[in-house]
């Protein structure tokens, strides 16, 4: 039910946005407390994942609140990682435009990553989702997936000399490496058997001269596969998964 005003806006949002699916989480005091999850058979446009997005609005009941605070999760390949150092926001679309088909109409975002990483994240955000969400909400916070992945990772990679991580969803991944807590590459890659992702992984590793007999290979995963994880270490000496995954996703949308 809505919140009166002298009820306390306590909960937060978190929305991942992916073109195959939507996830919706509440949460407070860094505890998920309500989900919603939804995979669709195709690819979805924008216009397509907006009017979805409404029909779960008036479906789901907990999301039937006045959120303290809303934040967008944009989960797609449409996106590159660009050194501070040579970053030129009036060139934000120059560094798409070579990946991907850029409309007119998309929006060009970057979130920037300060302190070791000194990364920006050039990507689409859909500018007829982000509408919808103001209109909702007033101001609300938005990002890359990969931007808040990195954030966590780097918190972990700074001790190590190749550190190499994969997270890894229902229908892609992504590859982080990281070499002496800099960042060295980072991409999403599509999968439809575990081999693609074993391909990927090495040829990765090995264009950064990572060798893996010593580095380090985390996988992040809600489910442990054991066929993957026989496979990566076929060929990766230290493969491991993350350690308690419901406290790494609790981390990661809790912001």
């Amino acid at each position: 039910m809505p919140k009166t005003k002298d009820t306390p806006i306590l909960k937060k949002l978190s929305v991942l946005i992916h073109q195959d699916g939507l996830s919706f989480y509440a949460y407070q005091d860094g505890q998920i407390l309500d989900a919603y999850h939804e995979r669709f058979k195709h690819p979805a446009n924008p216009i397509e994942l907006l009017k979805r997005i409404e029909e779960i609005y008036q479906q789901q009941e907990f999301l039937d609140y006045a959120f303290a605070k809303a934040t967008l999760f944009y989960h797609h390949n449409i996106f590159t990682c660009v050194p501070g150092e040579i970053f030129n926001e009036k060139q934000a679309v120059d560094y798409l435009k070579y990946n991907a088909r850029i409309l007119e109409t998309d929006h060009i975002s970057t979130d920037e990553l300060s302190g070791e990483l000194n990364i920006h994240t050039v990507y689409i955000a859909y500018a007829n989702i982000n509408n919808y969400f103001f209109e909702r909400y007033g101001s609300f916070d938005y990002y890359h997936y990969g931007s808040r992945l990195l954030e966590l990772r780097s918190q972990d990679a700074k001790s190590l000399h190749f550190d190499v991580s994969l997270e890894v969803m229902v229908s892609d991944f992504y590859l982080s490496i990281f070499k002496n807590g800099k960042l060295h590459a980072h991409n999403l890659f599509p999968f439809e058997a575990i081999e693609d992702i074993l391909y990927y992984t090495m040829y990765t590793t090995h264009h950064c001269e990572a060798d893996p007999e010593t580095f380090k290979l985390r996988i992040i995963s809600e489910n442990h596969d054991q066929e993957l994880y026989d496979l990566l270490y076929t060929y990766v000496r230290h493969v491991e998964y993350q350690q308690d995954y419901p406290t790494y996703k609790n981390q990661f949308l809790c912001v």
